[in-house]
This record gives structure tokens, C-alpha cells and sequence, in this order.
């Protein structure tokens, strides 16, 4: 429970525009996920590959830093998994909003377009480069 309180006070914080606040409780949050006990919680904070990142990326969109959120992304989404097809549709469309504010807006675009393909096409593996054209 003290990760997702971690997590959220860190999405609170990005919306106070205060990133070192954001990155002290991620880094926390971070710190507690090897202690979560799965049989008792299985809880997204383990089934989710890098899902400290994926917050932080997240709150640094927010925060107006989206050259760093975008470096993130571009960790985060190459090593997604699959069966996370759902999740790389949401991080495609918070990487294409970060893209848009780094003011790249074909990458925007590109981005963007993956998300949708995703959104539309149930079923469909979601592995980068695998969204049609």
C-alpha cells in the first residue's frame, strides 16, 4: 500500500509543478517495491515491467519536462512485453503528448498513430515497430 501511496502523492506533486518532490517519493516508492509481497498483494507494482519509470515519465509530461519524460519512454517502451499490449497503447499516447510539447510533432504524430492502432486492433501483439503504417 505504500508504493501506490508513494506513487500517488508523486502524481499529486507533479500537479503542484514541484519535481523534486516527485522524484524523493518515486525513488521511495521504488526503494519498497523488492518488499511488496506478491501472494498478499499482487499487486501492478510487480506484474508491471519498470513501473516506477512509467510513473515518473508520467509526472514528468505533467511537469513540463518533456525531453526527459520522452527519455524515459523510449526505455520503458522498447522492453514492454506482449501481454502489457493495453499499457503501451496509454504510454504511446503520453509519449505522443510529451513529443508534442518537445515540440516534435512527427514523432507526435507517429506515436500517436501507434496508440490508435493499438486502441482499434484487439488482439494484436503490441511490440515497437509491429503497428501498421
Amino acid at each position: 500500500m505504500r508504493v501506490f501511496a508513494y506513487q500517488q502523492q508523486a502524481h499529486g506533486a507533479s500537479l503542484l509543478n514541484d519535481r523534486a518532490e516527485v522524484d524523493r517519493l518515486l525513488d521511495t516508492a521504488g526503494a519498497l517495491i523488492g518488499s511488496v509481497d506478491v501472494e498478499l498483494w499482487g499487486t501492478a507494482c510487480l506484474r508491471t515491467p519498470h513501473y516506477v519509470e512509467v510513473q515518473r515519465a508520467t509526472c514528468y509530461g505533467r511537469l513540463g519536462v518533456p525531453r526527459e519524460a520522452e527519455r524515459i519512454w523510449s526505455q520503458i517502451l522498447p522492453e514492454a512485453p506482449p501481454s502489457a499490449r493495453r499499457d503501451v497503447g496509454v504510454w504511446s499516447a503520453r509519449r505522443a503528448q510529451a513529443a508534442a510539447a518537445a515540440g516534435e510533432p512527427e514523432q507526435a504524430v507517429e506515436l500517436a498513430r501507434q496508440s490508435v492502432a493499438i486502441a482499434v486492433t484487439p488482439g494484436q501483439p503490441a511490440l515497437a515497430g509491429s503497428w501498421p503504417r
